[in-house]
């Protein structure tokens, strides 16, 4: 499960902007009750999975394809694609089966498509070579928000 006390709202920046927890932080970044209830979802399969260095951007001032993406790594290709295939299975057998699926056979980057949201799981070496976070703060329009899971 999701530590409510180890979840900040950071800017782009990567500074903290907001110190509250986990849910109040999501209710902040995220208007819409669907796309929250989803993302929601999301984090908790991706915790049970044992996803790492999970990340929420806010993409709509960035990017047409999705409002939200999710980021994370798993320690392996098989590790990567268990995460993936743990959201995938879990999501569809709960009625909210993906728009498509990139990747899954490789493991290196798994990409799972929600309409709104996007998820990455990405290999470790593969997301320091692609860097989409970066890549999403340096875009245009101002209101690029994160919301990381953190542990002390």
């Amino acid at each position: 499960m999701v530590d409510e006390k180890d979840t900040v709202l950071k800017n782009s920046d990567d500074k903290v902007t907001d110190e509250l927890n986990y849910e109040n932080n999501l209710d902040k970044a995220i208007a819409d009750d669907s796309d929250r209830a989803l993302i929601k979802r999301i984090l908790e399969l991706l915790e049970d999975a044992k996803a790492e260095e999970i990340v929420l951007i806010e993409a709509q001032h960035r990017s047409s394809l999705a409002d939200y993406l999710l980021i994370c790594e798993g320690r392996s290709q098989l590790h990567c694609r268990g995460i993936a295939e743990n959201v995938e299975n879990n999501l569809k057998r709960e009625g909210e089966a993906s728009l498509g699926i990139e990747g899954e056979r490789e493991g290196n980057w798994v990409l799972l498509d929600y309409g709104n949201i996007i998820l990455h799981v990405f290999h470790p070496e593969i997301r320091k070579y692609y860097r989409l976070e970066e890549l999403y703060e340096q875009g245009p329009g101002q209101n690029s928000t994160k919301v990381s899971m953190t542990s002390e």
